[in-house]
């Protein structure tokens, strides 16, 4: 009995080296892996991974100052800019702050010039933005103040088309181009199917004024697409009906930056 028992310890330990020596080869794997994350530059390679995402986007333009704030899940841009030929806008953010994950897949924050805005994209293609934004950071002299911002929608799954959306914006006083000021100014917009449907435009100075109406969206030109709104315009006790036609860029002037 007692040397049945030897001969079931050496097997016992006979055994036990070869686990012992995968199970350390396996930890030694899991260290350096561990080593690489913790330690690769990822400065440097979020920066080369972005040049090459924005040189695939040319004729548009899209450069950063500097990145900080790297990890393997995420970096903050400082100095963002974007724009185009033949934009009338050039988007400029003091820094945009990216996270990835599981839930959500996507946070983006961006500071437009002392105010953020937030946007959350999940891995449903649903997402969901909010804050403020000024209106600074679109590059122009013309175009003052700072408006609030909320939106929701749905990305098709599998690819980079809008299923539908809405996105609610307003503010106290607006300067656009021309010198037109604004007060107390909203702006409500539904998307589906390709048509946008504008459930509200409204105005209280210098008169006041409510509308709602439609636009057909061109993908790729969305500042060419053409709407018309119909709505009253309101003196004192009178109101005076109109009808008006043109495309989203007029509210944003029909002169482009300079190339």
């Amino acid at each position: 009995m007692a040397e049945t028992n030897g001969v079931q310890d050496r097997e016992l330990k006979a055994g036990a080296g070869p686990l012992l020596g995968g199970a350390g080869f396996f930890a030694l794997l899991v260290g350096l892996a561990a080593g690489l994350v913790l330690f690769l530059p990822w400065d440097t390679v979020w920066n080369h991974v972005l040049k090459r995402m924005a040189a695939g986007h040319a004729p548009m333009r899209i450069a950063w100052q500097d990145l900080d704030r790297a990890s393997p899940l995420g970096f903050r841009l400082n100095g963002l800019t974007v724009e185009g030929p033949g934009w009338p806008v050039s988007l400029r953010v003091q820094w945009l702050d990216v996270r990835l994950g599981m839930s959500p897949l996507l946070t983006l924050k961006a500071d437009t010039g002392g105010r953020m805005l937030r946007l959350v994209f999940l891995d449903t293609g649903d997402f969901d933005g909010s804050g403020s934004a000024n209106l600074a950071c679109l590059g122009r002299r013309d175009i003052l103040g700072s408006v609030d911002l909320r939106a929701q929608g749905r990305f098709l799954r599998g690819k980079d088309e809008l299923e539908k959306g809405f996105l609610d914006l307003s503010g106290k006083a607006l300067q656009l181009p021309g010198g037109l000021w604004l007060g107390d100014a909203g702006l409500s917009l539904e998307y589906r199917e390709g048509g946008l449907r504008i459930r509200n435009f409204s105005i209280k100075a210098p008169v006041q004024v409510r509308s709602e109406g439609t636009a057909i969206v061109r993908p790729g030109a969305l500042l060419s697409s053409p709407y018309t709104v119909s709505g009253e315009i309101l003196r004192g006790r009178e109101s005076v009906s109109f009808t008006s036609q043109g495309v989203l860029g007029d509210f944003l002037g029909d002169t482009a930056l300079p190339e």
